[in-house]
């Protein structure tokens, strides 16, 4: 009995004794990690004081911040600046004619097309002239009576037959025939529609059996060799456009642009809309056509040497406009903001000239700008 709590108490103090070396194991690695910690920490504290201090030191030497922005330059050289005006102008044929009939009638026939080529005085259509025709070959009938009547009286009067008074109206009676006959016979020549000039037929607005009378447009011709661009410019640009200067004309429908010379200036304002018209000739094109848009480009302003830059990389703010220019500052590359002034209404096509802030020289930051400030360092 003895023997055995002997046994069982040293069982115990020995599972007593296990477990107090394993918490003191645990205890001491706990403390390690903790010792561990603290070295950690001190030395982060040491390497931020560190990084502080160089970076301190940068910046008393003039530097900046090691980060830099990308960027792209470019230099600034003279070049020309040229501003237009641009006006709304359309296409128009100098023979464009909408051919009307000279008397009342109904088309008969219709003897072209839309797209047929004619010739001055060439038929295009006919009225119904048959009340007409029966009316002249009736006159001739009576023409052909007295002539046979006057050749005869003619005849004897020769011989000292007759009275003169016979004669004479023998004479008249048949000259009187012959001129009204002229007179039908022109009035038959009113009733055939004609083209007045050479060209191209561009519409017929009739059709057979249709009433038409003079003023009314039946059809259309165009003489394509003769097309003009016409617009109507502001009074306020009078004087700085004349006949024979160079201009441009832009048409978007046909993504062209073309380089031509104003072939008239009108010499008289207009009342109402305070405009001058301007005319530009064309040359031979099968692509353009009548009524067409166009835009007429008139060069109001010329700097053979002006500072240009794109608009869009001028920036404001309170003060005023500005940009950003790369300038070497103790051999780091820095943004440096320029005031800088758009000359008054020379913006064109993108591009604006500079009245002063820029010089030739002076690299201009085109690419990245958006993200700078004053003084930040910069790379390419």
């Amino acid at each position: 009995m003895n023997i055995n709590k002997l046994s069982s108490l040293a069982t115990y103090l020995s599972l007593v004794f296990l477990l107090s070396v394993i918490a003191c194991a645990h205890k001491s690695k706990l403390e390690a990690n903790k010792e561990k910690l603290t070295e950690l920490k001190k030395q982060e504290g040491d390497l931020r004081g560190q990084i502080q201090a160089l970076t301190d030191s940068i910046k008393e030497e003039g530097g900046n911040e090691i980060k830099t922005i990308r960027a792209a330059v470019q230099e600034i050289v003279l070049q020309p600046f040229r501003h237009f005006v641009e006006v709304q102008a359309s296409v128009y044929g100098q023979d464009n004619i909408d051919v009307s009939p000279e008397t009342v009638g109904v088309i008969k026939k219709i003897l072209v097309t839309e797209g047929d080529n004619v010739r001055k005085g060439q038929i295009l259509a006919d009225l119904d002239d048959s009340v007409l025709l029966q009316n002249i070959a009736e006159l001739k009938s009576a023409l052909d009576l007295a002539k046979t009547l006057y050749e005869k009286q003619k005849a004897l009067w020769d011989q000292k037959i007759g009275t003169e008074v016979q004669y004479l109206s023998a004479k008249s009676n048949y000259e009187s025939q012959q001129k009204r006959l002229s007179a039908l016979q022109q009035q038959d020549e009113m009733m055939k529609l004609k083209s007045p000039i050479d060209g191209v037929v561009d519409a017929v607005n009739v059709k057979m059996g249709e009433s038409v009378a003079p003023g009314m447009p039946t059809i259309r011709v165009v003489n394509m060799e003769l097309l003009k661009v016409k617009g109507n410019v502001a009074e306020a640009y009078i004087a700085d456009i004349h006949q024979g200067d160079s201009l441009k004309i832009d048409f978007p429908d046909l993504h062209q642009e073309i380089t031509s010379t104003a072939s008239y200036i009108s010499r008289t304002i207009d009342e109402v809309n305070r405009t001058f018209t301007v005319e530009v000739n064309l040359p031979q094109n099968p692509d353009y056509h009548p009524n067409m848009i166009a835009i007429m480009k008139i060069m109001d302003y010329y700097n053979r040497a002006a500072v240009v830059i794109p608009i869009n990389i001028v920036q404001n703010d309170p003060t005023g406009s500005f940009v950003f220019l790369a300038v070497d500052q103790n051999g780091t590359m820095v943004a440096k903001k320029t005031p800088v002034t758009v000359k008054s209404g020379m913006v064109y096509n993108g591009m604006a000239e500079i009245s002063s802030g820029l010089k030739a020289g002076d690299k201009l930051i085109t690419v990245g700008y958006e993200d700078l400030n004053n003084g930040d360092a910069i790379s390419f």
